[in-house]
């Protein structure tokens, strides 16, 4: 049986156990709506792919110094 999650915009048919595994989200979350505990999935996972991306030069990258500067252009 599948249930229809309605908002001001639109609606989203989810199944019983998508439903209630979001409340559990948005109970943690400790926020109002679905559609906040959504959105909040929405930015931990692309700050966590930003991360990883990001992530890949840590311990390698250095800040420029004016030295580098001068070498680019020889």
């Amino acid at each position: 049986m599948q249930f229809a999650v309605s908002g001001a915009d639109t609606s989203v048919r989810v199944s019983r156990e998508t439903l209630r595994d979001l409340e559990q989200i948005r109970a943690a979350f400790r926020v109002r709506t679905a559609d906040e505990a959504i959105r909040q999935l929405i930015r931990e996972r692309r700050s966590r792919a930003l991360d990883r991306l990001i992530g890949s030069g840590k311990g390698k990258l250095h800040g420029f110094t004016e030295a580098d500067r001068l070498d680019s252009h020889c």
